[in-house]
């Protein structure tokens, strides 16, 4: 193969590479802003429910229509349900943390099948049978040194 050929195809190579190199930044990223997003606003959701109870519960004991020690219970409560509602969030999160994970991993395979790079089994296969032709080539000089 001539040496200009080889370079060409070097090239063409490390472009192939760089190009899905930066797909996977730009789908990393993308993930990261998306589990930010929900993050973010799953915390605001919390804060400003915990408030606006906390101020109603306030009102109430004002007017005299709720008692202090009950007002305490209805608070206790309210943060029961409050801590409830952040744990099913931070599961809601993590499963769409998991899924933009697997969806971030098929993005990665399907650009890496379009360049008909090899996947991991292939490179297995490839790399036993390089080392099965070593050990023939390894046998075959062992055997014509020993003639010799």
């Amino acid at each position: 193969m001539p040496q200009e050929e080889k370079k060409t195809l070097q090239g063409q190579a490390k472009e192939v590479f760089v190009d899905v190199r930066n797909e996977l930044i730009v789908q990393s990223a993308n993930l990261y802003l998306v589990v930010r997003k929900v993050l973010m606003a799953s915390l605001g959701a919390v804060a400003l429910t915990a408030e606006e109870a906390n101020e109603f519960v306030n009102r109430l004991v004002e007017r005299g229509e709720l008692a202090e020690t009950d007002a305490q219970r209805l608070i206790g409560e309210l943060r029961t349900q409050g801590r409830k509602q952040e744990e099913e969030a931070s599961k809601a999160r993590e499963e769409l943390t998991r899924k933009a994970s697997m969806a971030l991993e098929e993005s990665v395979e399907t650009i890496l099948h379009q360049f008909n790079a090899p996947d991991k089994a292939e490179i297995e296969e490839l790399s036993r049978k390089i080392g099965v032709l070593n050990d023939k080539v390894t046998a075959l000089t062992n055997r014509s040194a020993v003639q010799e």
